[in-house]
C-alpha cells in the first residue's frame, strides 16, 4: 500500500509544550513533525493537530503552532482523537482516506489515534522516527503494536518521497531542502 498525495492528510498529534520536553528524542520528534507539516503545505495537504488538555498540558509548540493554519488544531480530552465529538466528523470531511501519523506520546494519543482512524476504515502510517514516547521502551511497544494491528510503520523521509511522487516536478527542489533540514 503507497502513499498518494492526493488520498492522504497529516495528523500531528499533541505535540504540546509541557509534554515535548519530557519525550525521549523529543526535539528530534518536534523537527520531524514541523519538516511533515512543511512539506504537506508544500504539496497542498491538509492537516489536522490535536491538543490533549491544553488548559493543562499547553498548547503546541511553537515549531508545530507556527505552522497551523485556521481550522487546523481540534481540541479534545479522549485519549483517542476519534473519540472525540465531532473529530471523525472533521476527518471525514477531507474526503481523504490515508492518514499520516506523528506526534506524542507514541504509545498512548499517537497510537491510540491510529487505532481508532484504522477501526473508521482509514489506512493509517505511523512515522516512527516523528513520533515518541517519554520511554524508548514504551515507544517500541507500540511500533510493535501497530505493526501487529496492520498500521504501516514508515518514516518522514518515506512519507515525503511517496507524496512527492517524482523527481521531475516543480516541488523536487524545496521538499529536497525540507529532507535535508532534518
Amino acid at each position: 500500500m503507497r502513499l498518494r498525495s492526493e488520498q492522504s492528510f497529516l495528523l500531528i498529534v499533541d505535540v504540546q509544550a509541557q509534554l515535548a520536553p519530557h519525550v525521549e528524542g523529543g526535539q528530534r520528534v518536534v523537527a520531524k513533525c514541523a519538516a511533515l507539516m512543511r512539506a504537506a503545505r508544500l504539496l497542498q495537504l491538509p492537516i489536522r493537530i490535536t491538543e490533549h488538555c491544553a488548559d493543562r498540558i499547553g498548547h503546541s509548540v511553537a515549531e508545530i503552532a507556527a505552522l497551523a493554519q485556521p481550522g487546523d488544531t481540534l481540541s479534545k480530552s479522549y485519549f483517542c482523537c476519534t473519540a472525540e465529538p465531532g473529530a471523525i466528523e472533521n476527518f471525514n470531511a477531507l474526503g481523504r482516506k490515508q492518514v499520516v501519523i506523528a506526534g506524542m506520546e507514541a504509545h498512548v494519543c499517537a497510537m491510540q489515534a491510529a487505532l481508532g482512524l484504522a477501526d473508521h476504515g482509514y489506512q493509517c502510517f505511523f512515522v516512527e522516527d516523528a513520533t515518541g514516547s517519554r520511554r524508548a521502551s514504551d515507544h517500541a511497544a507500540a511500533i510493535e503494536r501497530l505493526r501487529a494491528s496492520n498500521v504501516q510503520i514508515v518514516t518522514t523521509e518515506m512519507v515525503m518521497f511517496e507524496w512527492l511522487d517524482r523527481a521531475d516536478v516543480p516541488e523536487f527542489r524545496e521538499l529536497l531542502k525540507i529532507v535535508k533540514s532534518v
